[in-house]
């Protein structure tokens, strides 16, 4: 019987000079006699995941948006080997391609687990494909690239496919050059970047720029980039109390909240006015996918392709504040490098970025309430207080803000007691929630593409 294999084509509308490389993919890929399916992610109806969880507490493995995302979901694990193919984007996937991979948490548990030495969701299906990602660039970037594959192993991580592979090629390479790096993409089966080979990209992060020090603009643009939108999210609590102490120093503020509007003109131009008027942008979001979420992806994109419309682009700053559902500071890592990456393209001074391990025990009440419930954050108070004093002398993040966000949130408790107490509180909730909707916990693991 024929292998099946799918491509999830991520490929944008001003993409067409992608075509090529497509098409030399999809050649390669059916040589052996494959049966191959080609989505074209940009030609489907697909919301884009809220992170209500409902494929997890309601419709267990199902995506509750009854859209193509489904067939989607369902062509992945029921294919032999499934391909991501994409413009890289900052070291991540285009827009189009991020607004599937945010969904691909219906095909993992709410359940918690140690695996490779990191918390992760255990995947859902026994039986899964082998994971191949592609992504092309325009111009050379070999740290841009490094962010890629990086991005594709942490993927890679959470749904433990049997072997995964990446591969980032040139837009303009020869068709016979293309062929050999896809038939070496096919026999390979590259190492997983778990731990320190993640961790190596956050270090980095928190050298000043040299455009730093300079006159300070003290107009501030708070971005949250959580989807999470009619609920308090964690990147909203987070954010206010930043943009608060930069208020509380004397500078002018502004805050918005990305929606789906973002798709449309009128929440384009409301993004990139907002953009135009700050001096400092302020970018707060949850962790996606291992990366940002596609709203904030598709931000990115945006305010790039503006400034690359001026010349000159004004001068600005970007900081950027990422929050994940797991104990460990470094799965933000890759997130944080695509946020840099984009500050160094669209020619905006990087100052710095702070990664904040299990944000969900942030809460829906202010960081400063007289009386809060959960884990004590005056850990997370002082890493912010920090951040908004040094951006107010111009002065990028600094190593001991981030040092202090990163520690366990209960003094005295050690890192490996936290994250256990961790695992069991985190899934205990999710066990609750889907009790609230008649969801038992032999149907949290149901696997309803199975083939």
């Amino acid at each position: 019987m024929a292998e099946k294999v799918v491509i999830l084509d991520g490929s944008g509308p001003s993409d067409q000079d992608l075509a090529p490389v497509l098409g030399v993919l999809a050649e390669t890929l059916q040589q052996d006699g494959s049966a191959l399916e080609v989505l074209s992610l940009k030609d489907l109806k697909l919301a884009h995941c809220i992170g209500c969880f409902g494929c997890w507490t309601r419709t267990p493995g199902i995506c509750v948006e009854n859209d193509a995302g489904r067939q989607v979901a369902q062509a992945f694990v029921q294919s032999d080997t499934a391909v991501l193919f994409t413009p890289v984007t900052f070291g991540g996937y285009s827009p189009e391609l991020k607004r599937m991979t945010d969904r691909f948490i219906q095909l993992i548990t709410p359940q918690f687990a140690i695996m490779h030495n990191e918390v992760h969701h255990p995947p859902r299906y026994t039986r899964r494909p082998r994971f191949l990602v592609v992504g092309v660039q325009r111009q050379s970037n070999p740290h841009e690239a490094e962010i890629f594959r990086t991005l594709g192993g942490r993927n890679a991580l959470n749904l433990s496919p049997p072997s995964f592979a990446s591969e980032v090629v040139a837009a303009t390479d020869s068709a016979e050059t293309l062929q050999q790096r896809f038939q070496s993409l096919l026999t390979r089966s590259d190492a997983l970047p778990s731990g320190q080979a993640a961790a190596e990209l956050m270090p980095s992060l928190n050298q000043p720029d040299p455009t730093l020090g300079q006159d300070v603009d003290k107009r501030a643009l708070l971005i949250i980039g959580s989807p999470k939108t009619n609920t308090v999210s964690a990147s909203s609590i987070l954010g206010s109390y930043l943009l608060d102490r930069l208020s509380a120093l004397g500078w002018a503020t502004d805050a918005l909240t990305l929606r789906s509007s973002l798709n449309r003109e009128e929440g384009q131009a409301e993004l990139l006015s907002a953009v135009e008027r700050a001096g400092l942008i302020l970018l707060v979001f949850p962790l996606y996918a291992d990366a940002l979420p596609y709203l904030a992806t598709r931000a990115l994109s945006l305010v790039a392709a503006a400034r690359r419309q001026l010349s000159p682009a004004p001068p600005q700053r970007l900081m950027a504040l990422v929050n994940s559902g797991f104990p460990e500071s470094h799965q933000n890592a890759v997130a944080l490098a695509i946020c840099r990456e984009f500050a160094a393209q669209s020619g905006i001074a990087w100052a710095g970025g702070l990664a904040m391990p299990g944000g969900g025990y942030v809460g829906a009440e202010a960081l400063d309430a007289a009386k809060r419930a959960g884990p004590p954050v005056k850990h997370i108070v002082k890493a912010l207080d920090l951040a908004a004093e040094a951006l107010d002398r111009g002065q990028a993040v600094p190593a001991e803000a981030a040092t202090c966000l990163a520690r366990s949130p209960i003094p005295m408790v050690p890192f490996a007691v936290w994250r256990r107490l961790y695992i069991h509180l985190a899934g205990s909730g999710f066990e609750q929630e889907a009790a609230k909707n008649g969801v038992g916990k032999a149907r949290l693991l149901e696997q309803p593409y199975a083939a």
